[in-house]
């Protein structure tokens, strides 16, 4: 009898540290679209994604800035799948010098948050040589608002000195 119950006992734990490790949320990258529009001053190298397991794979970018960028503009835009593309909750432009030194923007900052440790990013300005994301992957804990499930498109426009220069459309599945 006691035995029994010892067992039902830890069993009951045994199943509740399973589903509680268990990652039920699932980011996957869907494809990544890269364009420069001034090769002049932005060249892309490469920009592709790597599948590493069924439901995991990593982003990949190298492009370099072949002159000094002291005045640098990022517009953010996201977008919701739902019979085409259709804009969602995020359309903002920041200061990307200003926000390295003091980050003012908490949706920025989110976004940033998720890939800094993958990136050469992160320093002040002037940009200048290889800009690297090296085997990003999405970490559904640094996420710390809720997203609905469904598909997205987050489309980031890389301004130097007012003017596009390259543009990164990323697509990704979120599913609870």
């Amino acid at each position: 009898m006691r035995i029994t119950r010892i067992t039902v006992v830890f069993l009951f734990y045994w199943i509740c540290y399973d589903l509680s490790c268990n990652e039920a949320v699932i980011f996957k990258f869907s494809n990544l679209v890269c364009k420069s529009f001034n090769e002049s001053w932005f060249l892309i190298h490469q920009c592709r994604i790597k599948a590493i397991k069924r439901n995991v794979n990593t982003l990949n970018f190298n492009g370099t800035v072949l002159y000094p960028a002291y005045d640098i503009f990022v517009h953010f835009q996201m977008f919701k799948k739902a019979n085409g593309y259709k804009p969602w909750l995020l359309n903002v432009t920041v200061d990307g010098c200003r926000f390295i030194k003091k980050p003012n923007s908490p949706a920025v900052l989110l976004i940033f948050n998720l890939f800094k440790d993958f990136s050469n990013f992160n320093h002040s300005c002037p940009y200048m040589g290889p800009q690297l994301v090296k085997g990003f992957y999405l970490r559904h804990e640094l996420l710390k608002l809720p997203l609905p499930s469904g598909e997205y498109l987050l489309a980031i426009t890389w301004l130097f000195d007012r003017r596009p220069q390259f543009k990164t459309d990323v697509y990704f599945v979120f599913t609870e």
